[in-house]
């Protein structure tokens, strides 16, 4: 039986089961850079799923896990042009255009810790009130939902379901602020 250093040396290539959880942790960087490319929720959570069969596949390419923003940013680029490239409905992204939404993409996280983010994005999304929460969930979490629906699950008009929703992004906005202002 093969031991956790047969498998994966910190040196040596990313293994399946390792490439899944870059992939979890990940998930967000690569899918604001989807939906930032092809500006469509859906269209970008199936280019997602193609990035991740894609590096899943190719997983032993990966020489060290430091470097898995970067490298699947790049399968996810290639598979943006392709996906407009296949689609006669939408006018084609420029290539140079693509590359620079990886790079500003890229600059933007070293220029973030964004580790750091998520984890205080859930404390402060554990903070917020238990309806403020819900609604978060609702209207961000797959499957999104429509604000029409949300609202009225809550006995909301969209008006007041926007409201809430525009307060708890605020207050979210501010308490991740503060939490990393506090562990500077």
């Amino acid at each position: 039986m093969a031991s956790d250093d047969e498998n994966h040396s910190p040196s040596g290539p990313v293994n399946t089961s390792e490439m899944a959880a870059l992939l979890i942790r990940h998930r967000s960087i690569l899918m604001g850079y989807l939906v930032s490319c092809v500006r469509d929720y859906t269209d970008a959570e199936d280019l997602f799923q193609e990035v991740s069969l894609a590096a899943i596949r190719s997983a032993g390419d990966l020489r060290s896990a430091d470097g898995f923003v970067p490298w699947a940013r790049e399968i996810a680029r290639r598979r943006v042009l392709s996906h407009f490239r296949k689609s006669k409905r939408l006018t084609l992204i420029d290539p140079e255009l693509a590359t620079r939404l990886a790079e500003t993409a890229a600059e933007m996280d070293a220029s973030m810790n964004v580790p750091a983010r998520i984890e205080a994005l859930h404390d402060c999304l554990d903070a917020l009130p238990s309806q403020s929460s819900k609604l978060i969930a609702l209207r961000y979490e797959a499957p999104r939902r429509p604000i029409e629906e949300i609202a009225g699950q809550f006995n909301r008009s969209v008006q007041a379901a926007y409201a809430i929703l525009k307060r708890s992004r605020l207050l979210l906005r501010d308490c991740i602020t503060q939490k990393l202002a506090a562990g500077s």
